[in-house]
């Protein structure tokens, strides 16, 4: 059972806040990037796999600059037993659409694989929109908040959280899951200070997004310029001494000097 899992770098949410580092890629101190919490379950996920077939490995899969290799030794120190880093700092794709096109790609690169492994969303995008698209552009069966997985000979048996409930469905392998952080992998596993200072040491191999056959992606969206809003100059006015009528009135007459046409709610 060969497993790929996709780990994404975001802020750190308790990291100071800086309208010019909106990206992992654009922070000088790595303590200010974290793995996506979501993530975690799908580590979890791919590691009970793997161990309750007693075979197998477990790669993690992370799009980012160097400031992402504290992230996908994070995963190896969770008990990955790869990590492959695609390098992101010269091009800083961060499209959506992009995004899956390289990750489907590395994972073609890969070869041979039975899952490909997602947490549900990013806690920062909150798009949920990764495994889709990844399954799309692999052609591959597609399931997703996953809250427990059952192996049949080559297809995989889910239950998937819907609204109100829980849906049972069968999948062929290979096939894409994105994770729920609900049922059986809802508490990712923490790991010891050994498979971390052993994590540390590890060397991590970093593909170039050229190398993996995909086109130059420019993205949709450029930021011009970002800032804080102006202050607010506008005073609050509490109108709370009198009876209903009087309050009423003085309401109507401020809202007059403030040019309302009040005619419209009539």
């Amino acid at each position: 059972m060969n497993i790929l899992v996709f780990v994404k770098a975001t802020i750190d949410r308790n990291a100071p806040l800086d309208p010019d580092e909106i990206f992992p890629g654009d922070r000088d101190d790595k303590s200010d990037v974290m793995t996506n919490n979501y993530d975690k379950n799908a580590i979890e996920a791919a590691l009970r796999i793997v161990e309750e077939k007693g075979e197998g490995k477990v790669t993690a899969v992370c799009l980012g600059s160097d400031m992402a290799d504290k992230v996908v030794k994070e995963a190896i120190a969770m008990g990955c037993h790869e990590a492959i880093r695609i390098e992101n700092s010269k091009t800083e794709i961060t499209h959506f659409y992009s995004v899956a096109k390289i990750l489907a790609a590395a994972a073609k690169k890969v070869g041979e694989y039975d899952l490909l492994l997602f947490g549900m969303q990013s806690y920062d995008y909150g798009t949920a929109t990764m495994a889709p698209m990844v399954s799309e552009f692999l052609d591959l069966p597609l399931a997703c908040w996953v809250e427990k997985v059952a192996f049949n000979n080559e297809k995989v048996t889910v239950d998937k959280v819907i609204e109100g409930g829980i849906r049972k469905i069968e999948l062929q392998l290979p096939a894409v899951l994105s994770i729920a952080s609900s049922g059986d992998f809802e508490e990712p596993r923490y790991t010891s200070v050994r498979r971390i200072m052993k994590a540390s040491k590890t060397v991590v191999p970093v593909w170039e997004i050229v190398d993996l056959g995909v086109e130059e992606q420019k993205p949709s969206v450029e930021f011009d310029d970002i800032e804080e809003p102006p202050a607010r100059t506008e005073k609050c006015v509490i109108f709370d001494d009198g009876d209903a009528n009087e309050l009423v009135g003085e309401l109507l007459g401020a809202l007059k000097e403030k040019g309302l046409n009040l005619g419209a709610f009539k």
